[in-house]
């Protein structure tokens, strides 16, 4: 079930108009986010997809920050 702001964020993320939308994202470590999550969300969120990185160098970076462990459990929480 999607809550009313999740319905403003589907709409906003549909919109084809430039700029656009991406989700407000934490400052900082301490917001309970890994700062290179956060990095790696940027670098798949840039507007030039030529710039996103492919999906074989995401699994790197997630197994780098999931400390060399299978990335198969953090892969699911981005599916």
């Amino acid at each position: 079930m999607l809550f009313v702001d999740d319905v403003v964020i589907v709409e906003k993320i549909k919109d084809t108009h430039a700029p656009f939308y991406r989700p407000p994202l934490p400052q900082q470590e301490s917001e309970g986010v890994h700062p290179g999550i956060l990095t790696l969300m940027k670098q798949c969120w840039d507007e030039d997809p030529s710039e996103r990185p492919y999906f074989h160098d995401v699994a790197k970076c997630l197994k780098i920050i999931n400390k060399g462990k299978s990335v198969s459990r953090v892969l699911l929480y981005f599916l």
